[in-house]
């Protein structure tokens, strides 16, 4: 979406600093403890942007398709895996409506980026249709009641040019209301929004939360597991 194409160049600096390093593994290892990725296994990454999840996908060995609506995004993302060895393909198209044939996915992952899809119901009923019986649709939401929400909330509100500007965070009683499916979720990032980290003691704060589900998590991972009733 053209929205993203002018946040296309510098999206990846945020992963360069040591919060955003933090913040990055935090997330990638609730959506891999309920993505379960196997190499060998096909998956989709639903609005991939510029790569970061596909990429980790892709390095585990998975043969990967990022689909994004922004060109620019996929043209960094192109540019992140020239000359690697990695199984991926980069496809312009929309989340809500995938070019792709049913069923053709063991995994199907998308991380942040339901936040910015106007018919969410609309955009899981269509990638559950691309799983085998048995896939992994497994969603990365930026969770609203937390300080990260407020922090991204308070951004929105402040520039007009906040890459927030059109999100709509997700708050834990909204999810039920997704899919009329069983769910698995997994909360984390407890972490405030604090660039002055220590990552040993923000480490053993997160295991400790992440153990108990405590409310206040910054990130909600979330499984569904097509024809599981």
């Amino acid at each position: 979406m053209a929205w993203f194409d002018a946040h296309a160049q510098d999206y990846d600096a945020w992963y360069d600093t040591e919060l955003g390093r933090y913040v990055d593994s935090v997330e990638k290892g609730l959506i891999e403890q309920l993505a379960a990725p196997v190499s060998g296994e096909r998956a989709l990454d639903i609005g991939c942007g510029t790569g970061n999840h596909t990429i980790w996908l892709a390095e585990k060995g998975l043969t990967v398709t990022g689909l994004d609506e922004s060109p620019v995004m996929l043209e960094v993302a192109v540019a992140k895996t020239a000359g690697r060895d990695l199984d991926v393909e980069w496809v312009l198209g929309d989340a809500c409506a995938p070019p792709f044939e049913e069923e053709r996915f063991d995994l199907v992952v998308s991380v942040a980026t339901l936040e910015f899809v106007d018919d969410r119901r609309s955009a899981l009923r269509g990638a559950m249709r691309l799983l085998r019986l048995g896939g992994r649709l497994v969603v990365g939401l930026l969770a609203r009641d937390s300080p990260w929400g407020e922090l991204y909330l308070r951004d929105a509100e402040e520039r007009a040019d906040s890459v927030f500007a059109k999100a709509r965070l997700f708050s834990e009683d909204e999810l039920p209301a997704l899919l009329d499916a069983p769910y698995t979720l997994r909360k984390g990032l407890y972490h405030p929004p604090d660039p002055d980290l220590d990552r040993r003691a923000a480490e053993q704060l997160e295991g400790e939360k992440q153990v108990l589900q405590d409310d206040g998590a910054g990130f909600f991972a979330v499984r569904w597991v097509k024809g599981e009733s």
